[in-house]
């Protein structure tokens, strides 16, 4: 008896298995584990080690057609970010960088509703979760405590 599964997010899917070993069923299991933990099917995979964070977010980028920015080149620009935005940076996972681009590490999330329009008519690049986050605690070791 053949059990056929339809694939979520089909696109992401593609552009991760361009770039990686992951095959049907890892993402499947995958999918089903992120609906259990109320997850992001990206924060299962890396929960997983079944990919690592720079062919996740390539893929991410890609499956969005979005620019990839490894976390070593993260150029931050907090001087229009006050303590509140701050705080919904860091809950969305992005951060503001030069030349008016938003840094993310997984597009998928709702960034327009936690950041507002302003933020999110930058250009919208993709980068791996934990430099992004070393950046943005940086930032709040630097200038808000």
């Amino acid at each position: 008896m053949a059990h056929h599964h339809t694939i979520l997010l089909p696109e992401f899917f593609q552009a991760l298995r361009a770039v990686s070993e992951i095959d049907e069923v890892d993402w499947t299991l995958a999918s089903r584990l992120a609906e259990h933990w109320k997850m992001s099917i990206a924060d299962v995979l890396l929960e997983l080690h079944a990919v690592n964070e720079s062919t996740l977010a390539r893929a991410l980028a890609r499956a969005h057609g979005l620019q990839y920015l490894s976390g070593q080149s993260l150029t931050c620009d907090f001087s229009d970010v006050d303590t509140e935005l701050f705080s919904d940076l860091l809950n969305v996972g992005a951060a503001p960088l030069e030349n008016n681009k938003l840094a993310v590490c997984n597009p998928y999330d709702d960034h327009r509703g936690h950041l507002g329009s302003k933020m999110c008519e930058r250009e919208m690049v993709v980068t791996e979760r934990s430099l992004l986050y070393e950046a943005l605690r940086k930032q709040s070791l630097t200038n808000w405590v």
